[in-house]
């Protein structure tokens, strides 16, 4: 049994029961899920009906190699809609030396949730009881969620640094197959871009150049028009380096690009001659 089928025997194990399930609580695509699936129907391990999915004899020789322990972490960071229970708040379902009351009964996010450290992906300075930091992964982002008694955490190291990691790989991937590192602490949210911090990203997108190889200039759209018109400068930006070798990056965060974009770059990049051309 390979590595994905093994992710989503354990997902389905946990009470993922739809595709939606199984993707949140193992990371993988759509098309490794699907592959996984139709694999585990012709052993005859699992069955897709009405339902959803269920397990049909799904091998135990196999468990997670790490148990929660006493880490209750999910329960007090994570919020959980199901049972109207906050962010950064302790479940009123849970019970110091019982667990959780409704175990039997909790919701599907309770019963489909793996953190990346109980996955394996983690070493133990990232035990959520320990770092205060829960890791995991959805099918287009790397969600970081930091309890409020130690916002700041994330930042530091060991962390940051592989938070910086997961961002570089996400932001080479191609096309849909490259994701965002997403960071919750307390009401503050961010973006990580290799080892640049952008606070509190809109809805609409950010655009973004590289300075370094892991620092970036960003620009947070304000509307679908504006993230448009960033990623059409950004274009133009690309093209005037391969032409003359070099190009300016505007330095204001705030601006909002009109077209036409390269008399105005070729200006701030000090290549007047060549705006009579253009």
């Amino acid at each position: 049994m390979d590595q994905a089928m093994l992710s989503v025997v354990r997902a389905v194990e946990a009470g993922a029961t739809t595709m939606k399930g199984v993707i949140d609580a193992t990371g993988l695509s759509r098309l490794k899920i699907e592959r996984a699936l139709t694999t585990l129907e012709k052993q005859k391990l699992l069955v897709r009906d009405g339902q959803g999915f269920r397990a049909t004899g799904l091998p135990r020789t196999a468990p997670l190699a790490r148990q929660c322990g006493s880490c209750n972490a999910c329960c007090d960071i994570l919020e959980v809609a199901a049972v109207e229970k906050p962010v950064n708040q302790l479940c009123k379902h849970w019970q110091t030396g019982t667990g959780c009351t409704i175990y039997d009964r909790r919701p599907q996010m309770c019963r489909s949730f793996v953190c990346a450290w109980l996955q394996g992906h983690l070493d133990d300075d990232w035990f959520p009881a320990k770092s205060g930091i829960i890791v995991h992964f959805s099918q287009d982002a790397v969600n970081v969620t930091v309890d409020d008694h130690c916002p700041d955490r994330w930042r530091e190291e060991p962390y940051f640094s592989k938070l910086a990691e997961w961002s570089l790989n996400g932001i080479r991937r191609i096309g849909n197959r490259g994701y965002a590192t997403l960071i919750v602490s307390g009401a503050d949210r961010f973006l990580l871009l290799g080892r640049t911090v952008v606070p509190e990203p809109t809805l609409f997108g950010t655009a973004f150049v590289p300075l370094t190889a892991d620092t970036f200039r960003f620009w947070r759209a304000t509307s679908p028009e504006h993230l448009q018109r960033l990623h059409e400068r950004i274009a133009e930006m690309e093209r005037i380096r391969q032409q003359f070798g070099s190009c300016a990056i505007p330095a204001n965060e705030d601006d909002d690009p009109q077209a036409p974009y390269r008399p105005a770059l070729l200006q701030l990049s000090g290549h007047p001659g060549a705006v009579s051309e253009s």
